[in-house]
């Protein structure tokens, strides 16, 4: 009996060291699995958002962060988010290709409680935790009204249109053409999708200027990437300044060029990495987030280009408060 109650009272005193430990140390401190899905880094924008995201969630140790890169495809990008699904990861952050394709497979991954963050750009239908996303029908909106008063209402526009299927380069694309219909003296002369790459661009650009030459008054594009091949054409074509050029970004070699005169005007977005990283550690520890963070454009021309330009910097986004 003595023996047993000796069992009894070691058992009790150890499990009071436990909770005497615990009480002074603290709880233990959760870990988190998160996945990141870009669609590609082949644009120096995406690889620079690749390399901020890693950098991003090392303030938080507690995390580990496993990144996928698509390649461009969006089948590959389905792909790359089974497999962060398979790793066991608490929360997914992806900046899709597309607005339809990873839409079933995100669906999946929400309804299993998994926490989607969605960056740039949305997909078909609602099932996701939060959106970190610029407005992107104003940046729309204020290149065409932009270019409309560069042209004083009378002359003839190319629209690049970026990577088919985006939401994002859908709502741009969708707003800048809305928003010239009030200007029934703009004629747009085509409309053109391409990936976000300047080489891409400068081809566009290049074709562009064989079957419309002289017709040709005003380029909107909606990438940064894809304007500076655009007006590396135009230079080369000896355009510069004839042809008015908008385009949406932000940059920093983009608001150079706003400062030197080849580019009219850029209006900023976001690439959502530094508010999507506070989001989802938000909605890792359980508290409540808006469902969608809507980053306003700032419109940069030569008037306050000086405001906006940083050579130390990649993107004007990251001398904006938000």
């Amino acid at each position: 009996m003595k023996t047993r109650m000796r069992k009894v009272f070691t058992v009790a005193v150890l499990g009071l060291s436990v909770l005497l430990l615990t009480a002074v140390q603290g709880p233990a401190k959760k870990t988190f699995k998160v996945g990141y899905s870009i669609d590609t880094t082949s644009s120096p924008y995406n690889a620079k958002a690749y390399k901020q995201m890693a950098l991003e969630w090392k303030k938080y140790p507690e995390v580990t962060l496993f990144a996928t890169e698509a390649g461009g495809q969006s089948m590959k990008q389905v792909s790359d988010i089974e497999d962060l699904i398979s790793k066991g990861v608490d929360l997914l952050i992806v900046k899709p290709r597309d607005e339809k394709t990873l839409a079933a497979t995100l669906s999946r991954a929400y309804k299993q409680g998994i926490k989607i963050v969605l960056l740039e750009r949305v997909v078909s239908g609602n099932d996701f935790s939060a959106a970190v996303v610029t407005d992107d029908t104003e940046a729309g909106r204020v290149s065409a009204e932009y270019m409309a008063k560069v042209l004083n209402g009378t002359g003839n526009v190319l629209v690049a249109q970026g990577t088919p299927g985006a939401s994002s380069y859908l709502a741009r694309t969708r707003s800048f053409v809305e928003t010239l219909k009030k200007y029934p003296g703009i004629k747009i002369l085509a409309q053109q999708p391409s990936s976000a790459k300047r080489d891409e661009g400068k081809t566009l650009m290049e074709n562009w200027l064989q079957a419309y030459g002289n017709k040709i008054d005003g380029v909107h594009s909606n990438a940064d990437e894809i304007t500076m091949g655009i007006i590396q054409a135009i230079k080369q074509g000896g355009k510069t300044g004839k042809i008015k050029v908008t385009s949406i970004t932000g940059l920093q070699e983009a608001v150079k060029a706003v400062q030197g005169g080849q580019m009219d005007q850029v209006a900023t977005i976001t690439n959502g990495v530094r508010k999507g990283v506070d989001i989802s550690m938000k909605l890792l520890r359980g508290e409540q987030v808006p469902k969608m963070i809507v980053v306003p454009t700032t419109l940069i021309n030569k008037s306050n280009a000086d405001k906006y330009y940083d050579p130390s910097k990649y993107l004007a986004d990251e001398l904006l408060n938000y």
